[in-house]
Protein backbone atom coordinates (compact mmCIF):
# COMPACT_ATOMS: atom_id res chain seq x y z
CA UNK A 1 0.00 0.00 0.00
CA UNK A 2 1.42 3.39 -1.00
CA UNK A 3 1.75 6.22 1.46
CA UNK A 4 -1.03 8.03 -0.41
CA UNK A 5 -3.37 5.11 0.20
CA UNK A 6 -2.31 4.94 3.85
CA UNK A 7 -3.06 8.64 4.29
CA UNK A 8 -6.48 8.17 2.70
CA UNK A 9 -7.12 5.21 5.02
CA UNK A 10 -6.23 7.43 7.98
CA UNK A 11 -8.66 10.10 6.78
CA UNK A 12 -11.42 7.53 6.36
CA UNK A 13 -10.76 6.14 9.86
CA UNK A 14 -11.03 9.62 11.35
CA UNK A 15 -14.34 10.17 9.54
CA UNK A 16 -15.60 6.80 10.79
CA UNK A 17 -14.50 7.68 14.31
CA UNK A 18 -16.59 10.85 14.19
CA UNK A 19 -19.57 9.00 12.73
CA UNK A 20 -19.46 6.33 15.44
CA UNK A 21 -18.99 8.90 18.22
CA UNK A 22 -21.94 10.87 16.85
CA UNK A 23 -24.10 7.74 16.89
CA UNK A 24 -22.94 6.89 20.42
CA UNK A 25 -23.63 10.29 21.97
CA UNK A 26 -26.61 11.22 19.77
CA UNK A 27 -25.02 14.37 18.33
CA UNK A 28 -25.62 14.93 14.62
CA UNK A 29 -22.25 16.42 13.64
CA UNK A 30 -21.52 17.59 10.08
CA UNK A 31 -19.32 15.36 7.97
CA UNK A 32 -15.70 16.62 8.13
CA UNK A 33 -15.07 19.15 5.40
CA UNK A 34 -18.78 19.81 4.85
CA UNK A 35 -20.42 23.03 6.02
CA UNK A 36 -23.82 22.31 7.50
CA UNK A 37 -25.17 25.07 9.71
CA UNK A 38 -28.00 22.81 10.92
CA UNK A 39 -25.55 20.55 12.78
CA UNK A 40 -23.38 21.54 15.74
CA UNK A 41 -19.67 21.98 15.23
CA UNK A 42 -18.47 21.00 18.69
CA UNK A 43 -14.90 20.52 19.93
CA UNK A 44 -14.86 16.86 18.85
CA UNK A 45 -15.91 17.72 15.28
CA UNK A 46 -13.36 20.55 15.15
CA UNK A 47 -10.61 18.22 16.42
CA UNK A 48 -11.45 15.56 13.83
CA UNK A 49 -11.52 18.11 11.01
CA UNK A 50 -8.18 19.54 12.13
CA UNK A 51 -6.67 16.05 12.35
CA UNK A 52 -7.86 15.30 8.82
CA UNK A 53 -6.25 18.53 7.63
CA UNK A 54 -2.96 17.53 9.25
CA UNK A 55 -3.22 14.04 7.77
CA UNK A 56 -3.84 15.47 4.29
CA UNK A 57 -0.76 17.71 4.60
CA UNK A 58 1.31 14.52 4.57
CA UNK A 59 0.65 14.33 0.81
CA UNK A 60 3.05 17.28 0.47
CA UNK A 61 5.36 16.62 3.40
CA UNK A 62 6.35 13.02 2.68
CA UNK A 63 7.76 13.73 -0.82
CA UNK A 64 9.61 16.79 0.53
CA UNK A 65 11.10 14.73 3.35
CA UNK A 66 12.13 12.02 0.89
CA UNK A 67 13.93 14.55 -1.33
CA UNK A 68 15.64 16.16 1.65
CA UNK A 69 16.88 12.73 2.81
CA UNK A 70 18.20 12.10 -0.71
CA UNK A 71 19.98 15.46 -0.58
CA UNK A 72 21.39 14.57 2.83
CA UNK A 73 22.92 11.35 1.49
CA UNK A 74 24.45 13.31 -1.41
CA UNK A 75 25.86 15.92 0.98
CA UNK A 76 27.38 13.15 3.07
CA UNK A 77 29.09 11.66 0.01
CA UNK A 78 30.46 15.12 -0.79
CA UNK A 79 31.78 15.42 2.78
CA UNK A 80 29.59 18.44 3.56
CA UNK A 81 27.75 16.80 6.44
CA UNK A 82 28.82 14.05 8.82
CA UNK A 83 25.78 12.24 10.19
CA UNK A 84 26.10 10.20 13.35
CA UNK A 85 24.13 7.10 14.22
CA UNK A 86 20.49 8.07 14.63
CA UNK A 87 20.76 11.37 12.74
CA UNK A 88 18.06 12.19 10.20
CA UNK A 89 19.43 12.91 6.71
CA UNK A 90 16.51 15.17 5.86
CA UNK A 91 16.99 17.34 8.94
CA UNK A 92 20.74 17.56 8.40
CA UNK A 93 20.23 18.52 4.75
CA UNK A 94 17.76 21.24 5.68
CA UNK A 95 20.10 22.59 8.38
CA UNK A 96 22.97 22.63 5.86
CA UNK A 97 20.99 24.49 3.19
CA UNK A 98 19.64 27.02 5.68
CA UNK A 99 23.12 27.67 7.06
CA UNK A 100 24.52 28.07 3.53
CA UNK A 101 21.93 30.76 2.86
CA UNK A 102 22.37 32.56 6.17
CA UNK A 103 19.06 31.47 7.62
CA UNK A 104 19.30 30.49 11.27
CA UNK A 105 16.80 29.31 13.86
Amino acid sequence: MSYEEKIQTGVELLKLCQKLQSEKDGVARPEPGVTDKTKPLDKFAIDVTQSITYMASLHQLIPINTKLAELGRKLELEGKIAPRVGDDYSQLALQYVLKEHGITD
